[in-house]
């Protein structure tokens, strides 16, 4: 009952979200920056997002603007923004230094674990004139992330599939990783120094992995026969919604979730 309540309320965000002060014109360069906008409520004051920015629908409509390693500088300038959101630790630091010295305002939102995307929409609200809209949106959102919760037994261990060719996880340093932990899980690759690292078939086999989550098609593909690898063998690949963990986003607690219910039920 809490999980939909906190759904509503952040459903009716997104509807009234035209009831937003229009004094600030915005320009996002991640589509989880746009989703973020939204759930604080500031909706209306979105003039550019980045490209893939599908979400919500009102935001898929909106001028594209590049993105954030391939940015249209002219596109940017022409929307008039008088304020770009940059995703800290996502957008290059020469991109941000480019647009301040082209006098425009830029504020970096950082979102690298699950207590950062309530703190994220509370803090837009703040920023946009829109706190009454989104305070209850995170609040929301909170309570659902402290209700998390997955396998109660000695963690699992789990690999998180980016992509399958090539071979892509995530180390310790993510946010997908945050959420494996949560759900009573621990990310095999979590020691590697680089955020999103390659990895060749040999490194899989050597973590043995009891569970494995993908999220492009075909994903378990490369390890049909690997019976070696104890998820292979006993049926725990699962697909997750790429749109929900590869976004740091409101959805991306919707995927948590979703990652909770399948390790609460891989090992029983």
């Amino acid at each position: 009952m809490a999980g939909l309540i906190a759904r509503a309320v952040f459903c009716a965000a997104l509807l009234f979200a035209g009831a937003a002060n229009a004094g600030e014109r915005v320009v996002t360069l991640a589509p989880h920056l746009a989703e973020l906008v939204f759930a604080a409520g500031a909706g209306e004051q979105l003039v550019g997002v980045s490209r893939f920015t599908d979400y919500p629908p009102a935001a898929a409509q909106l001028p594209r603007i590049g993105d954030g390693f391939a940015l249209s500088y002219e596109r940017v300038l022409a929307l008039r923004p008088s304020l770009v959101l940059a995703w800290s630790g996502g957008t290059p630091l020469d991109v941000i230094a480019r647009l301040r010295k082209l006098g425009l305002e830029v504020h970096a939102v950082e979102v690298s674990a699950l207590d950062d995307i309530p703190r994220a929409v509370a803090q837009l609200g703040e920023l946009l004139g829109t706190a009454d809209a989104a305070k209850p949106v995170a609040a929301a959102l909170r309570q659902r992330i402290d209700s998390l919760s997955g396998h109660a037994g000695a963690p699992v261990r789990v690999y998180y599939q980016v992509s399958s060719t090539p071979l892509y996880t995530l180390n310790g340093d993510s946010i997908v990783s945050d959420a494996i932990a949560r759900c009573g899980g621990v990310n095999v690759f979590a020691d590697l120094p680089t955020i999103a690292p390659l990895l060749g078939r040999e490194s899989v086999l050597m973590a043995k992995p009891e569970v494995i989550f993908y999220s492009t098609p075909g994903g378990n593909e490369p390890w049909r026969g690997f019976d070696a690898i104890p998820a292979v063998r006993d049926g725990r690949t699962y697909k997750i919604n790429p749109d929900l963990l590869a976004r740091p986003g409101p959805r991306f607690v919707d995927g948590a979730e979703q990652l909770c219910s399948l390790l609460a039920n891989a090992l029983n």
